[in-house]
């Protein structure tokens, strides 16, 4: 099981979108935190393009990354960020079912530790595989951590499932031929993330642990957690 991070297991999509709003209006560009809710769950590789197009990715997107980097990095020093209820037990109930699991991030190394420095809780202990976006790679929606989460569980992708809470996470896995299980902690109502391919759709990760064994039947990894 490959878990996204942020908004699925740790309640950061807002701090993310006051660090976008903040980059680029250090640059001159009011974009209303509303539209970049919207973007929210890409990497700035995808997000900055969407928002103000190719040109501007060429002339301000290394810069507003970079601005964006530092006011989050700021925002996590200062915050406490909210872990969703059952973020952490979720792990153990899959360990106890014989099932591995995957932390797949679009944050860099250093986001994904003051995410979690400020969140009090290391996903990095309790997930058997942690997969980061490298400078240069694809984020998503393309499948890449997706993917590289898969290899390195080292099981056929039809064999892993994904749970994210955005509607890029399922892209991401529809290309990597991944089964995408929604949660509602993020910005993407359940209409869009059965549209982009969630098998089934919680509240958020404790509603999903609670009803883990039929997430499992949906994702069809219940016969791989009695092998």
């Amino acid at each position: 099981m490959i878990f996204d991070l942020d908004g699925t297991l740790v309640d950061t999509n807002s701090a993310h979108v006051e660090a976008w709003r903040s980059a680029f209006a250090r640059l001159g560009h009011d974009i209303p935190s509303s539209r970049l809710a919207r973007e929210i769950g890409k990497g700035g590789d995808k997000l900055v393009p969407s928002v103000l197009g190719e040109a501007g990715e060429v002339s301000e997107g290394d810069t507003l990354r970079r601005f964006q980097k530092e006011a989050f990095l700021t925002n996590a020093r200062q915050e406490r960020f909210r872990v969703f209820a059952g973020a952490e037990k979720i792990f153990g109930a899959l360990r106890d079912r014989g099932i591995r699991t995957a932390l797949a991030t679009s944050s860099d190394e250093k986001h994904l530790e003051a995410t979690l420095a400020s969140a009090g809780v290391d996903f990095r202990r309790l997930a058997d595989v942690v997969i980061t976006r490298s400078e240069g790679e694809p984020s998503k929606p393309a499948p890449d951590l997706v993917v590289e989460a898969v290899e390195h569980l080292g099981l056929p992708a039809a064999e892993c499932a994904m749970v994210g809470d955005t509607i890029y996470d399922g892209q991401a896995c529809r290309s990597a031929g991944v089964p995408f299980l929604g949660v509602l902690s993020g910005p993407a109502l359940e209409t869009s993330l059965r549209e982009a391919g969630a098998r089934s759709v919680w509240r958020n990760v404790g509603d999903l642990l609670e009803h883990l064994d039929q997430a499992l039947e949906t994702a069809a990894l219940g016969s791989a957690a009695r092998q």
